[in-house]
Protein backbone atom coordinates (compact mmCIF):
# COMPACT_ATOMS: atom_id res chain seq x y z
CA UNK A 1 0.00 0.00 0.00
CA UNK A 2 1.67 3.13 -0.82
CA UNK A 3 1.05 6.21 1.54
CA UNK A 4 0.48 9.69 0.68
CA UNK A 5 2.33 12.11 2.75
CA UNK A 6 1.66 15.74 3.64
CA UNK A 7 5.06 17.54 3.69
CA UNK A 8 3.49 20.00 6.36
CA UNK A 9 2.86 17.03 8.51
CA UNK A 10 6.50 15.83 8.45
CA UNK A 11 7.71 19.57 9.02
CA UNK A 12 5.78 19.24 12.19
CA UNK A 13 7.02 15.65 12.88
CA UNK A 14 10.87 16.50 12.43
CA UNK A 15 10.34 19.71 14.79
CA UNK A 16 9.35 17.62 17.75
CA UNK A 17 11.70 15.34 16.73
CA UNK A 18 15.08 17.46 17.09
CA UNK A 19 13.26 19.89 20.16
CA UNK A 20 11.59 17.23 22.30
CA UNK A 21 8.70 20.09 23.15
CA UNK A 22 5.43 20.52 21.50
CA UNK A 23 6.14 24.38 23.06
CA UNK A 24 9.28 24.76 21.27
CA UNK A 25 8.72 23.25 18.24
CA UNK A 26 5.29 25.72 18.75
CA UNK A 27 7.94 28.54 18.31
CA UNK A 28 10.22 27.49 16.05
CA UNK A 29 7.34 27.12 13.67
CA UNK A 30 5.27 30.02 14.80
CA UNK A 31 1.99 27.95 14.90
CA UNK A 32 0.09 26.52 18.16
CA UNK A 33 0.44 23.63 20.05
CA UNK A 34 -2.80 22.37 19.09
CA UNK A 35 -2.30 22.60 15.64
CA UNK A 36 1.66 20.53 15.43
CA UNK A 37 -0.52 18.04 17.76
CA UNK A 38 -3.30 17.55 15.28
CA UNK A 39 -0.74 17.00 12.68
CA UNK A 40 1.59 14.69 14.02
CA UNK A 41 -1.73 12.83 15.06
CA UNK A 42 -3.00 12.86 11.34
CA UNK A 43 0.71 11.82 10.16
CA UNK A 44 0.05 8.83 12.59
CA UNK A 45 -3.16 8.01 11.65
CA UNK A 46 -1.60 7.45 7.73
CA UNK A 47 0.87 5.76 9.34
CA UNK A 48 -0.79 3.63 11.58
CA UNK A 49 1.60 3.59 14.14
CA UNK A 50 2.85 5.85 16.81
CA UNK A 51 5.72 8.30 16.25
CA UNK A 52 6.40 9.72 20.33
CA UNK A 53 6.22 8.65 23.17
CA UNK A 54 5.66 11.60 26.15
CA UNK A 55 7.85 11.11 28.96
CA UNK A 56 8.36 13.62 32.08
CA UNK A 57 11.02 14.76 30.00
CA UNK A 58 9.67 15.41 26.82
CA UNK A 59 8.75 13.86 23.92
CA UNK A 60 11.14 10.70 22.36
CA UNK A 61 10.65 9.05 19.09
CA UNK A 62 9.66 5.42 19.11
CA UNK A 63 10.61 2.80 16.30
CA UNK A 64 8.24 4.05 14.36
CA UNK A 65 9.42 7.57 14.55
CA UNK A 66 13.54 6.59 14.52
CA UNK A 67 12.34 5.06 10.80
CA UNK A 68 10.53 8.01 9.82
CA UNK A 69 13.18 10.84 11.25
CA UNK A 70 15.84 10.05 8.47
CA UNK A 71 13.83 9.52 5.24
CA UNK A 72 11.51 12.85 6.71
CA UNK A 73 15.11 14.97 6.95
CA UNK A 74 16.22 13.50 3.41
CA UNK A 75 13.00 14.57 2.40
CA UNK A 76 13.04 18.28 4.19
CA UNK A 77 16.72 18.57 2.43
CA UNK A 78 15.94 18.17 -0.79
CA UNK A 79 13.15 21.02 -0.30
CA UNK A 80 15.42 23.40 1.31
CA UNK A 81 17.88 23.11 -2.05
CA UNK A 82 14.87 23.21 -4.20
CA UNK A 83 13.41 26.89 -2.46
CA UNK A 84 17.03 28.03 -2.47
CA UNK A 85 17.67 27.20 -6.17
CA UNK A 86 14.91 26.15 -8.04
CA UNK A 87 14.09 30.02 -9.95
CA UNK A 88 18.09 30.20 -11.25
CA UNK A 89 19.14 28.02 -13.98
CA UNK A 90 22.10 25.90 -12.49
CA UNK A 91 24.86 27.95 -14.87
CA UNK A 92 23.08 31.28 -13.66
CA UNK A 93 25.53 33.41 -11.10
CA UNK A 94 22.48 34.20 -9.16
CA UNK A 95 20.36 32.80 -6.18
CA UNK A 96 21.35 31.80 -2.56
CA UNK A 97 24.01 29.84 -1.37
CA UNK A 98 24.40 28.74 2.35
CA UNK A 99 28.11 28.53 3.81
CA UNK A 100 29.24 27.12 7.11
CA UNK A 101 32.16 28.15 8.77
CA UNK A 102 34.35 27.61 11.72
CA UNK A 103 33.43 30.31 14.61
CA UNK A 104 36.25 32.60 14.55
CA UNK A 105 38.26 31.59 11.46
CA UNK A 106 35.25 32.33 9.51
CA UNK A 107 34.22 35.93 11.83
CA UNK A 108 37.61 37.31 11.48
CA UNK A 109 38.84 35.68 7.82
CA UNK A 110 36.25 34.29 5.85
CA UNK A 111 33.60 36.75 6.23
CA UNK A 112 35.61 39.84 5.25
CA UNK A 113 37.36 37.75 2.36
CA UNK A 114 33.84 38.14 1.50
CA UNK A 115 33.28 41.36 0.68
CA UNK A 116 35.21 41.34 -2.88
CA UNK A 117 33.76 38.28 -4.15
CA UNK A 118 30.04 40.07 -3.39
CA UNK A 119 31.31 42.97 -5.23
CA UNK A 120 32.26 40.92 -8.17
CA UNK A 121 28.89 38.55 -8.18
CA UNK A 122 26.09 40.57 -6.95
CA UNK A 123 23.63 38.30 -7.22
CA UNK A 124 24.12 35.17 -5.28
CA UNK A 125 23.35 36.11 -2.09
CA UNK A 126 24.94 34.70 0.73
CA UNK A 127 24.05 32.70 4.10
CA UNK A 128 26.60 32.22 6.40
CA UNK A 129 26.26 30.22 9.70
CA UNK A 130 29.23 30.38 11.70
CA UNK A 131 29.65 27.87 14.64
CA UNK A 132 32.04 25.34 16.08
CA UNK A 133 29.56 22.57 15.91
CA UNK A 134 29.74 19.85 13.00
CA UNK A 135 26.58 20.06 10.68
CA UNK A 136 25.62 17.39 8.18
CA UNK A 137 25.59 18.17 4.59
CA UNK A 138 23.00 15.50 3.78
CA UNK A 139 20.53 17.81 5.39
CA UNK A 140 21.53 20.13 3.26
CA UNK A 141 22.00 22.85 5.89
CA UNK A 142 24.79 24.24 4.08
CA UNK A 143 26.30 24.07 -0.15
CA UNK A 144 29.42 24.47 1.15
CA UNK A 145 31.04 23.90 4.33
CA UNK A 146 34.60 24.32 6.31
CA UNK A 147 35.48 22.56 9.00
CA UNK A 148 38.99 21.03 10.77
CA UNK A 149 37.92 17.53 11.11
CA UNK A 150 38.07 15.74 7.87
CA UNK A 151 34.77 13.73 7.85
CA UNK A 152 35.05 10.48 8.31
CA UNK A 153 31.22 9.25 7.14
CA UNK A 154 28.97 10.45 4.15
CA UNK A 155 29.13 11.34 0.26
CA UNK A 156 31.10 14.10 0.33
CA UNK A 157 33.19 16.26 -2.12
CA UNK A 158 36.49 17.18 -0.01
CA UNK A 159 39.44 19.11 -0.38
CA UNK A 160 42.37 20.03 1.97
CA UNK A 161 42.40 24.26 1.81
CA UNK A 162 45.22 24.90 4.45
CA UNK A 163 46.09 24.27 8.21
CA UNK A 164 45.63 26.14 10.87
CA UNK A 165 47.60 26.63 14.76
CA UNK A 166 45.68 26.80 18.15
CA UNK A 167 47.42 27.20 21.24
CA UNK A 168 46.79 28.15 24.77
CA UNK A 169 46.40 32.18 25.76
CA UNK A 170 45.99 34.18 28.17
CA UNK A 171 45.55 38.23 28.79
CA UNK A 172 48.31 40.12 30.00
CA UNK A 173 46.59 41.22 32.72
CA UNK A 174 45.89 38.12 34.11
CA UNK A 175 49.30 36.39 33.46
CA UNK A 176 50.72 39.78 35.31
CA UNK A 177 48.57 38.57 38.15
CA UNK A 178 48.93 34.95 38.27
CA UNK A 179 52.11 34.35 36.10
CA UNK A 180 52.93 32.39 32.65
CA UNK A 181 52.94 28.80 32.57
CA UNK A 182 55.93 26.94 31.02
CA UNK A 183 54.65 23.24 31.49
CA UNK A 184 51.51 21.25 31.39
CA UNK A 185 52.36 20.77 34.87
CA UNK A 186 51.90 24.52 35.62
CA UNK A 187 48.53 24.96 34.73
CA UNK A 188 47.21 23.02 38.41
CA UNK A 189 47.37 26.70 39.68
CA UNK A 190 45.96 28.17 36.80
CA UNK A 191 42.18 28.94 35.54
CA UNK A 192 41.16 27.54 32.58
CA UNK A 193 38.16 28.57 29.73
CA UNK A 194 36.73 25.74 28.43
CA UNK A 195 34.39 23.05 26.43
CA UNK A 196 30.92 22.64 27.60
CA UNK A 197 30.75 19.09 28.43
CA UNK A 198 28.67 18.38 25.28
CA UNK A 199 31.55 19.46 22.79
CA UNK A 200 34.56 17.40 24.37
CA UNK A 201 34.36 15.71 21.94
CA UNK A 202 36.08 18.69 19.52
CA UNK A 203 39.69 17.86 18.60
CA UNK A 204 41.14 21.24 20.29
CA UNK A 205 38.55 20.52 23.36
CA UNK A 206 40.41 17.17 24.07
CA UNK A 207 44.29 18.11 23.56
CA UNK A 208 43.14 20.42 26.34
CA UNK A 209 41.52 18.10 28.64
CA UNK A 210 44.77 15.66 27.95
CA UNK A 211 47.03 18.78 29.45
CA UNK A 212 45.60 19.15 32.33
CA UNK A 213 42.55 17.65 35.11
CA UNK A 214 39.19 18.22 34.74
CA UNK A 215 38.76 20.61 37.50
CA UNK A 216 40.85 23.00 36.51
CA UNK A 217 38.13 24.15 34.13
CA UNK A 218 36.81 26.98 35.94
CA UNK A 219 34.30 29.23 33.18
CA UNK A 220 32.87 27.11 30.47
CA UNK A 221 31.35 28.05 27.60
CA UNK A 222 29.90 26.59 23.74
CA UNK A 223 31.25 29.02 21.01
CA UNK A 224 34.83 30.07 20.90
CA UNK A 225 33.92 34.16 21.07
CA UNK A 226 32.61 33.57 24.43
CA UNK A 227 35.92 32.11 25.48
CA UNK A 228 38.09 35.03 23.42
CA UNK A 229 35.73 37.46 25.60
CA UNK A 230 37.09 36.05 28.51
CA UNK A 231 39.80 35.47 27.98
CA UNK A 232 40.16 38.77 27.35
CA UNK A 233 38.63 39.83 30.61
CA UNK A 234 40.95 38.16 32.66
CA UNK A 235 39.12 34.98 33.79
CA UNK A 236 41.66 32.49 32.48
CA UNK A 237 43.87 30.54 29.63
CA UNK A 238 42.01 29.41 26.92
CA UNK A 239 42.88 27.55 23.41
CA UNK A 240 42.23 30.25 20.64
CA UNK A 241 43.24 30.58 16.86
CA UNK A 242 46.88 31.71 17.01
CA UNK A 243 46.10 34.48 14.12
CA UNK A 244 43.29 35.62 16.76
CA UNK A 245 44.77 35.72 20.20
CA UNK A 246 47.32 37.68 18.23
CA UNK A 247 44.92 40.44 17.30
CA UNK A 248 43.63 40.77 20.36
CA UNK A 249 46.61 41.02 22.44
CA UNK A 250 46.54 37.52 24.19
CA UNK A 251 50.10 36.32 24.90
CA UNK A 252 50.90 32.44 24.12
CA UNK A 253 51.84 30.38 27.20
CA UNK A 254 53.46 26.63 27.28
CA UNK A 255 55.74 27.93 24.53
CA UNK A 256 58.07 25.14 24.30
CA UNK A 257 54.97 22.91 24.15
CA UNK A 258 53.85 22.00 20.56
CA UNK A 259 50.61 23.60 19.75
CA UNK A 260 47.54 21.93 18.30
CA UNK A 261 46.91 21.95 14.82
CA UNK A 262 44.41 21.30 11.97
CA UNK A 263 44.21 20.88 8.62
CA UNK A 264 41.17 22.90 6.96
CA UNK A 265 38.71 21.06 5.31
CA UNK A 266 36.45 22.08 2.65
CA UNK A 267 33.28 20.01 1.95
CA UNK A 268 29.77 20.06 -0.60
CA UNK A 269 27.36 17.97 -1.00
CA UNK A 270 27.40 15.90 -3.92
CA UNK A 271 25.87 17.66 -6.95
CA UNK A 272 26.48 20.70 -5.62
CA UNK A 273 29.50 21.70 -8.05
CA UNK A 274 26.77 21.58 -10.78
CA UNK A 275 25.41 24.79 -10.01
CA UNK A 276 28.10 27.36 -10.86
CA UNK A 277 26.80 30.02 -7.95
CA UNK A 278 27.95 27.01 -5.40
CA UNK A 279 31.60 26.66 -7.62
CA UNK A 280 32.39 30.53 -7.72
CA UNK A 281 31.70 30.74 -4.43
CA UNK A 282 33.94 27.28 -2.90
CA UNK A 283 36.51 27.99 -5.18
CA UNK A 284 36.67 32.04 -3.78
CA UNK A 285 37.04 30.37 -0.08
CA UNK A 286 38.94 27.89 -1.14
CA UNK A 287 41.97 30.10 -2.62
CA UNK A 288 41.34 32.81 0.31
CA UNK A 289 42.20 30.46 2.78
CA UNK A 290 45.37 28.54 0.90
CA UNK A 291 46.89 31.91 0.19
CA UNK A 292 46.76 32.67 4.63
CA UNK A 293 47.35 29.04 5.55
CA UNK A 294 50.83 30.35 6.52
CA UNK A 295 49.97 33.38 8.44
CA UNK A 296 47.52 30.61 10.52
CA UNK A 297 50.00 29.00 11.34
CA UNK A 298 52.68 31.81 12.78
CA UNK A 299 52.21 31.55 16.73
CA UNK A 300 54.20 34.77 16.43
Amino acid sequence: MELCLDWNDLRYFLAVARLHSLTEASRELRVSQATIARRIAALEHTIGRGLFTKRHDGYSLTTAGEALFEPAEQAEAHLLWLERGAAFPAESLAGIVRLAIPELLGQHFIIPSLADFSERHPSIRLEVIADVRPMRLSRREADVLVRLVHPTQGDYLVRRVGRIALALYGSPAYLAAHGSPAVPSDLLNHRMIGWEAELGFLPFSRWLLDALPETNVVFRAHTMSAQLAAAEANLGLAVLPAFVAKKFGLVRVLKEEAPFSSDIWMLQAPGSSSFARVRVLADHVAEALQQSSADFMDLG
